[in-house]
């Protein structure tokens, strides 16, 4: 569970604010909001890769500001919005980085880890792609490995930023299927940003909706509600 406490972000100056927002596991949160009005910096924010200029970011009741990294990598995991593919990088050995946090100091991989690996990868039916390389699979192939990795590293929190903003309608559909069922199935607390309003209408997805320098959850908004808020 994440807790957002008088929250202000931005960079020198503010963007947006928020003033007590609760996001419960097991549920998939779409952060919208018109391009430019600060919701990759929200993303990178709640990560903890970007210091937020007051308020408070608490899971499970602690305060991340007093994390270590490692401590953050063990709660929170970041999708990047495209992932072009590494050469000669395999798909298996892209998934196995989300292992990271819990290696020992020569990065070296349990049988247990490789187990995630491969549970994950059936999981999201990407079993066939783990011996290719990840320059050399499609563009949902990868972000759909993306996202794997991401479960591979086994958070409580999964963190997407426009996910889907280089893949087609189909893609975008399933993606958007799987993060709902896995976070349902795997107590998951993930928020995305994304501009895939219909999409997260036909899921009935709650809305974290960026406008007028505020951040506030809708658990139903229809889509004219979405559109008049943001011009």
């Amino acid at each position: 569970m994440i807790q957002l406490t008088k929250l202000i972000i931005g960079h020198q100056s503010e963007l947006l604010r928020l003033e007590n927002i609760m996001l419960s596991s097991g549920n998939v949160y779409a952060l919208i909001g018109r391009n430019g009005i600060g919701k990759s910096t929200f993303i990178q924010t709640v990560s903890g890769m970007q210091k937020a200029l007051g308020g408070d970011i608490l899971l499970d009741g602690q305060s991340i500001s007093g994390f270590m990294s490692k401590e953050i990598a063990e709660t929170i995991s970041l999708v990047d919005t495209r992932f072009e593919g590494v050469e000669y990088l395999k798909v298996k050995d892209y998934l196995a980085l989300g292992r990271a946090p819990f290696t020992d100091a020569f990065g070296r991989l349990t049988p247990k880890d490789w187990q995630v690996v491969q549970d994950v990868a059936s999981e999201l039916a990407i079993t066939h792609l783990l011996e290719k390389f990840t320059d050399q699979i499609s563009d949902g192939e990868r972000q759909l490995c993306s996202v794997g990795r991401a479960f591979v590293q086994e958070t409580s929190v999964i963190l997407l930023d426009e996910p889907t903003a280089f893949l087609d309608y189909m893609n975008r559909k399933l993606l958007l299927e799987l993060l709902v069922r896995l976070a349902r199935e795997k107590k998951k607390c993930i928020v995305l940003s994304t501009h895939d309003l219909d999409l997260c209408l036909d899921q009935s997805i709650p809305f974290l909706l960026a406008a007028n320098g505020e951040i506030n959850l809708h658990a139903t908004l229809t889509k004219e509600e979405i559109l008049l808020a943001m011009t």
